[in-house]
């Protein structure tokens, strides 16, 4: 059971090298298996924050993009603050429920209406309610890709640029996460040195991860990217069921 635990966390940590998400994607069922929900939420802060870090030094010189996304990091934040507390009150089904609605109907929109993907690629109309959605599911299950991912495929970013937007809000949205972990005494010093063991595969297959993206075309990219989105629906799916 821990090999499968590593083996989720070093695959999840090659694919966030070369897209900008995957690691809670797998970890955090991964953890589950051996521990709470709550406990594998709160293992993966360590490991989510050096990963996405590194992410964001690497692709620096795409920052500029940021200012397009102001309202969607901003309420993701303020998201992040009140979801550890809040989604307390909602079921698991309930909120896989949610997001299996949400990214099978971006799904659907993109594969049937490329040309025009409505709600999914307005900024102003989408950026508070769905950064708010995003990180408040990031405060209370730590993972939020399912919202984050298409949210900025949407809006056309490809690779590096793609990469950075996608770990600078999971950086925002986890700093948030964890100061309202530290503030309900989750992060215990038992559990913060698990988190900090965890790291280190986190950070050596990012890297190998990063070096990975540089050799992929940007249509492989979307391939992945898709792959990754058509998984991750059916497995929430399966969950619901």
């Amino acid at each position: 059971m821990l090999l499968a635990v590593l083996a989720a966390i070093s695959m999840g940590a090659l694919l966030k090298g070369m897209t900008g998400l995957g690691l809670p994607l797998f970890a955090v069922p991964a953890l589950a298996m051996i521990t709470s929900v709550e406990e594998a939420v709160v293992l993966m802060i360590f490991p989510s924050i050096g990963s996405n870090l590194w992410l964001v030094v690497n692709h620096w010189q795409h920052r500029n993009l940021l200012r397009e996304h102001l309202p969607f990091l901003t309420a993701g934040f303020v998201g992040g603050l009140l979801g550890t507390g809040l989604l307390v009150f909602f079921s698991d089904q309930t909120l896989k429920l949610l997001l299996a609605i949400w990214l099978g109907l971006y799904l659907l929109q993109y594969f049937f209406n490329r040309g025009g993907l409505g709600f999914f690629g307005a900024n102003k109309i989408a950026g508070y309610p769905l950064g708010l959605a995003a990180g408040t599911i990031q405060g209370a299950t730590g993972i939020s890709a399912q919202v984050v991912a298409p949210y900025y495929h949407a809006r056309g970013l490809v690779r590096a640029p793609y990469a950075f937007a996608v770990a600078f809000t999971f950086l925002i949205f986890t700093l948030a996460q964890s100061g309202a972990m530290a503030n309900l005494q989750l992060l215990t010093p038992g559990r913060v040195q698990l988190s900090l063991y965890a790291l280190v595969p986190a950070l050596v297959f990012t890297r190998v991860g990063i070096s990975l993206s540089h050799k992929i075309s940007v249509t492989i990219f979307n391939r992945i990217l898709l792959a990754t989105f058509v998984v991750m629906e059916l497995k929430l799916i399966i969950d619901i069921l």
